[in-house]
């Protein structure tokens, strides 16, 4: 589980306070376009991942092949030394940039008509959180990772792409050992596609890759089901701490999860936790 921690307290004060009437006019826009951008990169990802399989099929398939004139024992090392190191690259990598894009974009759209929507009017729709560095995918950070576009008021809808959220952000071995198959089954595509093999390389080849990505679809599911992606815990980010729910928000009745608490009703919880948590040292 990615872990996150709560964001400062001038921070957390801002993101309770509600938005100003030039926020409620632009963020229809500007959630639409987050989303806009966010969808171009998984369009983008899938692009490259179908479109270098037909790119290496067809436009150039004796060098990937490595038709040259060797033997044939030369040409199967040089494959199956080629299918080991793309499937660890390919599969994983292709997951998270995959996973990592499109809850973003779902949950950008799910903001951009909530701002539409007078119930939504007087309040923040997301925030950013934070995870510790190095718990996340993507590049190096110096400090804590952004997670920005959580949900203010979750529901079950918005859960569910948390989850996917933070199993694409997340690193978790697990997933990623599930996810080699499916980068195995990459250069079996090809070449079960790619018109210089022979029918029976097409038919092997075609086989052997189904049934990794059905094997990459089993354990990942597994993979998904087992691993700590807790909404609750990534919702607990930024400006309402770890627990999921602001001190004070009504857990109970048809809300249940609203954010609904008051800074002063914040501030009052605090203090009830610091005197319980005084009264517990004086008694140890």
């Amino acid at each position: 589980m990615t872990e996150l921690t709560a964001g400062d307290p001038e921070r957390t004060t801002k993101d309770q306070t509600p938005p100003g009437p030039a926020s409620i006019a632009l963020r229809p826009v500007g959630y639409l376009l987050v989303g806009l951008v966010w969808l171009t990169i998984w369009l983008f990802a899938v692009g490259i991942l179908v479109g270098s399989v037909l790119y290496l099929a067809y436009d150039d398939p004796e060098s990937f092949l490595a038709v040259d004139g060797r033997s044939p024992l030369a040409q199967g090392t040089v494959l199956v030394v080629m299918g080991l190191l793309v499937g660890l690259v390919v599969g994983p990598g292709g997951w998270h940039v995959l996973t990592a894009s499109w809850p973003l974009a779902v949950l950008s759209f799910t903001y951009a008509v909530r701002s539409l929507r007078p119930s939504y009017a007087r309040e923040r729709l997301s925030f950013t959180g934070y995870a510790v560095r190095g718990s996340t995918f993507g590049p190096p950070t110096v400090g804590d990772v952004a997670m920005s576009l959580q949900p203010v008021r979750p529901s079950r809808f918005t859960d569910a792409l948390m989850r996917f959220y933070l199993a694409g952000w997340t690193v978790s071995v697990r997933m990623l050992l599930a996810m080699v198959p499916a980068g195995l089954a990459w250069p079996l595509a090809i070449v079960a596609v790619t018109p210089v093999a022979s029918e029976r390389a097409h038919l092997v080849a075609g086989v052997l890759a189904v049934v990794l990505l059905l094997v990459s679809l089993v354990l990942g599911v597994r993979a998904f089901r087992l691993g700590d992606f807790d909404a609750g815990r990534a919702a607990g980010a930024g400006a309402h701490g770890r627990a999921g729910q602001p001190d004070g928000a009504d857990r109970t009745g048809p809300d249940a999860g609203v954010t609904s608490a008051s800074p002063e009703q914040l501030a009052r919880r605090r203090e009830l936790v610091k005197k319980q948590r005084a009264k517990r040292l004086r008694q140890t």
